[in-house]
């Protein structure tokens, strides 16, 4: 196996394509060929666990003959950064990525990122209001994703006009002028000062000066459905692809969609100093998932789910060589307080739920750990989110490495393990697959908890356990019909819930969450069906 480099040559168009001294031009491949490539180090792959082992993306170096000078004359007004950057061998691409870094001298140090066109090192591509001139403040103008409550950003002079998200939505549920609720607005979709399409509310009323003005709204949207994006897999796909210009398509993450689909998720970003990564990486924390952006399919559920029909690696003592177990006291953990449902107005979490697992409290003593989760919502997916993560930090870990003879699994692919000194055995999923050009090997990790999964129990909610659509619908009679009003369990309306009135009439509820069906009085008992939600059946009397 031989590999060389291919390097996008930018406008021009073409490529230039690195090759070690005495190799022949790639077949098939158009552009310059130069015979100065002298090595290349191994492509770290590591996975991305937030909250438990965050790392950076998959990386590596090429080191290039530049003796001569010919590289400075072609690189030096003109070097290759944030160009496309290929690995390639006879068999296919092993790297695909970009160039990050160049260093010139006797040889030249190119550093190269995978999996994007564009680094995610780089901050979140974010505008600010700048692009609107003028006299205001400087801000972020954020996207939005799922429910969530933020702080408008001032649009017109009289205090009226006040931009929600640089992006359409689909729809406002509720205005607050100093935490007073009010239905004197409007919200619309438009165009702002740039021509770019972003969303809007206007009050009825100019706010005051000093005045707090808070709104609750419905974020992005599926551009052919117009279904809301909530969960983990719609957003992440949003983010990479439509916020940061990756190239990663819907169905890359059919498998991490299939795994996250019951979790309902609501969130803002509006800092555009953080990187793209450590954005991905706040939302992952906030649902229990691991990444890399080289890895097929991207997303995982972590602590992973078991899957005994996926293809595995087999480790064991004919395929290993020199494995290794390590463990330390470090990172572990008895007890987790789950941080969620974040309010960007207010500026702070509205809800925690701490969890203990007392016999690791017993046998290692009180070991608190904080886990934000600010894109979290619901109290019963915060304790699911805390019960995970704690069945894996209250044990101690193994992590276990070795080196493979070259297999083509990349990081988050499934090995079975069945070797007489590794401390785990069975099903797990690489955390690292360093994959070194120079040996075909391929240097792996896993990391595991031992032990049987401890008894959690709950020991403290910022609120008490509320259903997950409230059985205390509103009821109230107008114009000779009754209406009723569906929440979620937040209190806040059902919008566009599909209402059935005593297994029989239908109706969509409106943005306020209400319907309205002409009934007699007495028992009714309607079937409340809402997105991200299990349908609730609720009795009332009217």
């Amino acid at each position: 196996m031989t590999p060389w480099l291919e390097i996008d040559a930018g406008a021009d168009g073409g490529q230039v394509n690195l090759v070690r001294p005495g190799s022949a031009a790639p077949p098939g491949r158009d552009g310059m060929t130069l015979p100065l490539l002298a090595g290349l180090s191994s492509i770290q792959r590591p996975l991305s666990i937030p909250g438990i082992a965050a790392a950076p993306v998959s990386n590596m170096d090429a080191t290039l003959d530049n003796a001569g000078g010919q590289l400075t004359r072609l690189w030096g007004q003109c070097p290759p950064v944030r160009r496309a950057v290929r690995v390639a061998t006879q068999a296919g691409v092993l790297f695909d990525g970009i160039a990050v870094g160049l260093q010139l001298g006797g040889e030249v140090r190119m550093s190269l990122e995978a999996g994007a066109d564009r680094p995610l090192s780089d901050n979140v591509p974010l505008r600010t209001s700048a692009v609107w001139g003028g006299w205001r403040d400087v801000k972020v103008l954020p996207w939005a994703w799922g429910h969530v409550t933020l702080t408008p950003i001032q649009y017109s002079d009289d205090q009226r006009v006040f931009f929600l998200a640089d992006h359409p939505v689909q729809g406002v549920d509720e205005v607050k002028r100093d935490d007073v609720a009010t239905d004197a607005w409007a919200f619309y979709n438009g165009v702002d000062s740039t021509g770019r399409a972003v969303a809007f509310v206007e009050l009825a009323m100019p706010l005051a000066e000093g005045e707090r003005l808070a709104v609750r709204l419905r974020g992005r949207m599926h551009p052919d459905t117009g279904r809301l994006l909530q969960t983990p897999a719609e957003i992440l796909h949003d983010v990479l692809a439509n916020l940061a210009r990756a190239p990663v398509q819907w169905a890359d993450l059919d498998d991490y969609r299939t795994e996250t689909a019951h979790i309902v998720l609501g969130g803002l970003l509006a800092d555009n100093s953080i990187s793209i990564r450590a954005a991905v990486d706040g939302l992952l924390q906030s649902c229990g998932g691991a990444w890399a952006a080289a890895m097929p399919g991207v997303a995982i559920t972590w602590p992973p789910l078991p899957d005994d029909a996926a293809p595995a690696l087999r480790v064991d003592k004919l395929t290993a060589q020199g494995l290794q177990a390590s463990t330390t006291a470090a990172g572990l953990h008895t007890a987790v307080r789950v941080l969620y449902d974040y309010d960007h107005a207010a500026q702070r979490y509205r809800r925690a739920i701490q969890l203990q697992a007392p016999e690791a409290v017993k046998d290692f003593g009180l070991l608190e750990l904080e886990w934000p989760a600010p894109w979290l919502r619901t109290p019963r997916q915060a304790e699911e989110l805390g019960q995970r993560v704690l069945g894996w930090l209250a044990r101690p870990r193994w992590r276990v490495t070795w080196q493979h003879s070259f297999a083509d699994v990349a990081t988050g692919g499934w090995v079975d393990i069945a070797h007489p000194l590794s401390p785990i055995s069975g099903r797990h999923r690489l955390v690292s697959a360093e994959l070194d050009l120079s040996a075909a090997g391929l240097a792996c990790a896993v990391e595991a908890p031992v032990g049987p999964v401890p008894e959690i129990e709950t020991t403290t909610l910022s609120t008490a356990f509320d259903p997950v659509i409230q059985p205390g619908v509103t009821v109230e009679v107008a114009n000779g019909e009754i209406i009723f009003t569906a929440r979620d369990e937040q209190g806040r309306p059902l919008a566009g819930a599909k209402i059935t009135l005593d297994g029989g009439a239908s109706r969509i509820a409106d943005s306020a969450g209400r319907a309205s069906f002409p009934v007699q009085r007495g028992r009714h008992v309607l079937l409340i069906e809402a997105q991200g939600y299990p349908a609730s059946e609720v009795e009332v009397v009217v």
